[in-house]
């Protein structure tokens, strides 16, 4: 299969990690991949038939053909593909519950809709018009396919190694993601009780910004599996629409124990990490539990088996 991804540049967009997963997976699936973006992309290019994965804000220059099948995440303007005649277009959006931000408005019933691989859900389009209204557009189109999912981990398989977790550990965490103290993905208030409770333990807390300093997937890996502990901490409205973003199925892989705060990831991991609202607690029950190798073993079994893009991209590709 013929596939283009046509995304953020590698390190220009927190995305782009999204982007670089979906190239090392389905190249290493055999297929025929290629990644593009708006600044950078050849003209002469046969662009019939593919398949393309893009993001809503990376996609001003996308080739839109009739022969093509576009799956796009956080798309504005569905109209864009529709009114071009594209082959189809499926919108792709996480999987949460009275989700609401600049763009969307929607809600998935996990136990309704149909469930058509590992943290993948898929609702067809129907025969009906949608009234579309965000910050971007006001106006209504035919219905459109959704898929609705949760992201994943870097990590082919054969790149999970059991014996990770016997890593030798700092006494320090290295947390490679946003911090928040306003807007709709705050969640310093999450994360503060989190590192003073490190902080009383004499553990060193680190942070690093994907947004002021991208670093590569290795060097996160390297400083996850150095630190004493692999926690997710999801800020409030995280919590509240159940969003499973790629950092538990990530810290697992790498050979932690799971960690969360958030119950619909409890849920999505189906019970192979640990789970408390109250992130004192949490650190507590991470350091108690940190060293149950075969708990830890089993979990990182389980999202070999069902956390990785390779399953994503079956997912995806399994309603083409």
């Amino acid at each position: 299969m013929k596939i283009v991804i046509w995304g953020h540049p590698l390190y220009s967009h927190t995305h782009s990690y999204v982007h670089s997963s979906y190239y090392k997976a389905a190249s290493h699936m055999g297929h025929e991949v290629y990644w593009f973006h708006d600044k950078d992309y050849p003209k002469d290019f046969d662009y019939s038939n593919c398949v393309f994965i893009t993001e809503g804000f990376a996609d001003n220059n996308i080739p839109l053909n009739s022969s093509s099948t576009y799956f796009v995440m956080y798309c504005p303007s569905p109209k864009k593909y529709l009114n071009a005649g594209v082959k189809r277009y499926i919108d792709v959006r996480c999987a949460a519950k009275n989700h609401k931000d600049h763009i969307h408005d929607y809600s998935v019933d996990k136990t309704t809709t149909q469930k058509i691989g590992p943290s993948c859900y898929y609702v067809p389009k129907t025969n009906q018009k949608v009234h579309i209204k965000n910050n971007y557009v006001d106006y209504t189109i035919d219905d459109f396919d959704k898929f609705y999912l949760s992201w994943a981990t870097n990590l082919l398989p054969e790149e999970f190694d059991l014996n990770d977790v016997y890593r030798q550990r700092e006494n320090s965490i290295y947390f490679c993601g946003s911090l928040s103290n306003s807007g709709i993905c705050e969640n310093m208030s999450n994360w503060l009780p989190f590192i003073q409770e490190c902080k009383r333990n004499n553990i060193t807390f680190y942070h690093n910004d994907p947004w002021r300093n991208p670093i590569s997937d290795d060097k996160v890996k390297e400083l996850v599996q150095k630190s004493i502990l692999g926690i997710d901490i999801r800020g409030s409205e995280h919590a509240r629409t159940g969003i499973v973003t790629c950092r538990i199925f990530k810290n697992v892989s790498y050979g932690h124990l799971g960690l969360t705060n958030s119950q619909e990831i409890y849920n999505e991991m189906e019970g192979h990490c640990l789970y408390h609202s109250n992130p004192v607690e949490l650190f507590n029950i991470g350091m108690q539990h940190r060293t149950d190798y075969d708990f830890i073993k089993k979990s990182m079994l389980y999202v070999k088996e069902n956390h990785t893009y390779i399953n994503r991209i079956n997912s995806l590709f399994s309603i083409l």
